[in-house]
């Protein structure tokens, strides 16, 4: 009898990943559906090879395209299995990838397949679909097109001002930050003409009306508050800084200091004190383009987080300390080398340069005093004893207590915008709903940094990025998805995960992240044995967690079995 032929190939978390998107959100249906394939087109559909492209991303944490046709022809019974279709050696190649991009950077097709994945992703997890949040980020671009017209240098919120970059308007759904957009604008465009666009492109297979947008202070914008209020929606967004703001916001803190408004607690879910607060409400009108005038009520809502004030005293303070020690250190002790002022001027100039690099000129005070050293010098020869002076500036450095009492009274504080009324909204409903920020933060974080890697993009054609972008968004729908569904049934049915953190085997957790119930699958393996005609697969047998993680996410209890069992 002939040798067995031997093979193995790692399965870890690509049955789990690839049931997700194939039967639970359908991508390779709706991608299909929209985009028919090409004569040329052989093998595996586009809708599949796009499935098998976010397996790889999702499950190596690696979305480079040159790193896909090798890892797929190393599993082809796992990925010929679970896709339904003998994997050929073609499948994934770099020329076959970069069309999947190129036909995603296409909006023609994009705005088909991105209202048809909102509406499988509501439906099938049953989202939540009254806030949504919006937030802006920048995207780096390690490129030096001269001519082009997405990669261009702004302000960039990942620190590399050296680099080009795109911008990237992310619209996701509360609470679970599950995307729903993903818009790629210039990299200098402004951020506040990105909210109207993505709205108005949300609302045409959204509900109609009464949906809460949440954002940051560029979202404030009137016109921005304009739109919303006029398509019937409503609207939560710190004021910006900026204008007559910071006059009234003082004015709206000092009326909550000498009393003149009831402040109400502020509670945290858990019942600790978040902060405090008051609203107040002002009329707002507009002239629409079509001459109507519109006219709404606007609640502002003054608030104080305990978190925010403390941070804040804390920089102050920070900020106070490295002043002093500048100041300090202008008029040192005597000695070699050390520079010595003899002028008040040049001194004085110097103080005013730290206290304008600190931003602490209110709250110090600083006196220039000067120092005369004599000296007598001793008759020397023809010459008589004399006395020798020697002048110098001394800095002298004091708080201002009383003022600085008095400011950090204010700290902490922060005016709130929003249309909806005290009945729909509540003050710390309000507030905290903004709070919950993070969660775009960190579908953010996931999708520039690990797992999805967006920054810094290694791409040179501009619609290759765009579509790599779209393509990385439904990456992160399945993080959210995943990691939503099995917190809601663990909070439902009260239970904890153990056994998700390496080196804590009873460690518990209510709240995994979907990284780590991926990590849980590794390693699983298959074994595949040939003898001639015969074929025999043995697969890892799966642990109590990992059964716990297919139960919580309703997959079939035969999901990694159906690999042992084959189709020959």
């Amino acid at each position: 009898m002939a040798n067995p032929q031997i093979t193995h190939e790692r399965v870890d978390d690509i049955p789990l990943l690839v049931y997700v998107m194939h039967q639970q959100l359908g991508y390779d249906h709706i991608l299909d559906e929209v985009i028919p394939r090409h004569g040329n087109w052989l093998g595996l559909s586009f809708g599949k090879v796009t499935i098998g492209w976010l397996t790889h991303i999702l499950s190596e944490s690696n979305h480079f395209m040159s790193h896909v046709e090798d890892w797929a022809n190393d599993r082809p019974e796992t990925l010929g299995e679970l896709l339904e279709q003998p994997i050929r050696p073609t499948d994934f190649t770099d020329d076959r990838l970069e069309e999947v991009i190129r036909i995603l950077s296409l909006d023609s097709i994009w705005h088909q397949i991105e209202p048809q994945v909102n509406q499988r992703m509501i439906r099938v997890y049953r989202l939540p679909t009254e806030r949504i949040r919006l937030d802006p980020t920048t995207v780096s671009v390690d490129s030096h097109q001269s001519a082009a017209l997405l990669f261009r240098r702004g302000h960039s919120k990942d620190h590399r001002p050296d680099l080009p970059q795109l911008k990237v308007m992310l619209a996701g759904l509360d609470p679970l930050g599950a995307l729903l957009a993903a818009d790629v604008v210039p990299g200098n465009a402004a951020d506040d003409g990105l909210y109207v666009p993505t709205i108005e492109r949300l609302l045409q297979h959204l509900p109609p009306r009464g949906l809460l947008f949440i954002g940051d202070c560029k979202m404030s914008a009137l016109a921005t508050r304009i739109y919303i209020h006029h398509r019937q929606h409503y609207y939560l967004t710190p004021l910006a800084k900026v204008g007559q703001v910071p006059e009234q916001l003082s004015e709206w803190i000092a009326q909550a200091l000498s009393g003149a408004v009831r402040l109400t607690r502020l509670e945290a879910e858990d019942g600790s004190l978040w902060g405090e607060g008051y609203e107040l409400t002002r009329p707002q009108s507009a002239t629409l383009p079509d001459g109507r005038t519109l006219e709404w009520q606007e609640r502002v809502l003054v608030v104080r987080s305990e978190q925010f004030a403390a941070a804040a005293r804390h920089g102050l303070q920070q900020r106070l300390e490295r002043a002093q020690a500048a100041l300090e250190a202008l008029t040192p002790p005597r000695g070699r080398g050390q520079r010595q002022y003899t002028e008040a001027a040049p001194l004085r100039e110097a103080v005013e340069a730290v206290l304008s690099r600190y931003r602490v000129a209110d709250w110090l005070k600083v006196t220039l005093k000067l120092q005369v050293e004599r000296h007598t010098v001793r008759a020397y020869g023809g010459r008589p004893s004399h006395v020798k002076e020697r002048r110098r500036y001394v800095v002298s450095v004091q708080r201002r207590e009383a003022a600085l009492q008095a400011y950090e009274r204010t700290l902490g504080w922060r005016a709130y915008v929003t249309n909806a009324c005290a009945e729909q909204l509540p003050l710390t409903e309000a507030v905290l709903a903004y709070c919950d920020e993070w969660l775009a933060e960190h579908n953010c974080a996931r999708l520039k940094g690990h797992p999805l890697s967006l920054a810094p993009l290694w791409l040179t054609r501009e619609d290759h990025a765009v579509g790599m972008v779209r393509l990385l968004s439904l990456a992160a729908r399945v993080l959210a998805v995943v990691e939503y569904q099995v917190r809601q049934k663990l909070n439902a049915t009260g239970r904890v995960l153990t056994g998700l953190f390496p080196g804590q085997p009873t460690r518990q957790t209510k709240r995994p992240t979907t990284e780590r119930l991926l990590k849980a699958f590794a390693p699983t393996t298959l074994v595949i044995i040939r003898r001639g005609s015969r074929v025999e697969r043995y697969l890892t047998p799966l642990t109590r967690l990992q059964k716990e993680v297919l139960r919580l996410l309703n997959c079939p209890a035969s999901l990694y079995q159906q690999l042992a069992m084959g189709s020959g």
